[in-house]
């Protein structure tokens, strides 16, 4: 299993996986994932919207792949992957994300760790 990530608070405290950090904005977590999908062959362990955050509110996103390679692309992850990028457009350009305050994206972080946290328990990974 590999974490791909772009938040901070799930580099800092996330144990018993490997956590990618990448200081990017939330379309290329995307993009990343999607590029790991096709080159590397890697599947979708969690969904790319997961939660109730809308993609153009919040600045983090984190994503577990299956490391394991298969030897086609997973199309239904590249599918998933597909689906969650023309979301994050079509809510990019209808309202762009406001410019939050410090003590609001240290809340959407924390949003972010939850939400993987409580993940990687039920896969019985933390």
């Amino acid at each position: 299993m590999l974490l791909i990530t772009n938040n901070p608070k799930v580099r800092e405290k996330v144990e018993g996986i490997p956590v990618q950090y990448e200081e990017i904005e939330y379309g290329e977590v995307l993009e990343l994932v999607k590029r790991l999908i096709i080159e590397e062959k890697m599947v979708l362990l969690t969904h790319p919207l997961s939660g109730s955050i809308k993609p153009n509110e919040t600045y983090y996103k984190s994503i577990v792949l299956s490391t394991k390679k298969s030897e086609a692309i997973d199309i239904e992850s590249l599918d998933y992957i597909d689906q969650a990028i023309e979301v994050y457009q079509k809510f990019m350009k209808n309202k762009m994300r406001p410019n939050w305050t410090e003590s609001v994206l240290e809340d959407f972080a924390f949003v972010d760790y939850y939400l993987i946290k409580d993940t990687l328990v039920r896969m019985h990974v933390s």
